[in-house]
């Protein structure tokens, strides 16, 4: 019995370093797509500012900037009650 629940131990303990290689590339390569597809957004590579980070505004500014952001987002807006229980179509 012994040497049943040993051997199980043994191959389960292979098993899983087997697939260690393939995680490590996989890995490596993971985000690659997304990564060439964000550099390729860049209009004018070689401008000076391309590679720096965009710095942002000041508190005291900012502030008027949001509140006028989400004064645009609440003008018009109505509130409506969505019936989500109802199974299937109206046959009135």
């Amino acid at each position: 019995m012994k040497y049943i629940l040993f051997l199980a131990t043994l191959v389960f303990v292979l098993a899983g370093c087997t697939a260690m290689e393939e995680a490590y590339y996989t890995d490596r390569e993971f985000g690659a797509a997304t990564n060439d597809a964000f550099d390729r957004q860049i209009v004018h590579k070689d401008y000076a500012y391309a590679d720096k980070t965009v710095e942002g505004l000041p508190a005291l500014h900012a502030e008027s900037v949001m509140e006028t952001y989400h004064q645009t987002f609440s003008e018009g807006f109505t509130s409506q009650d969505i019936d989500t229980v109802e199974v299937g179509s109206e046959s009135n």
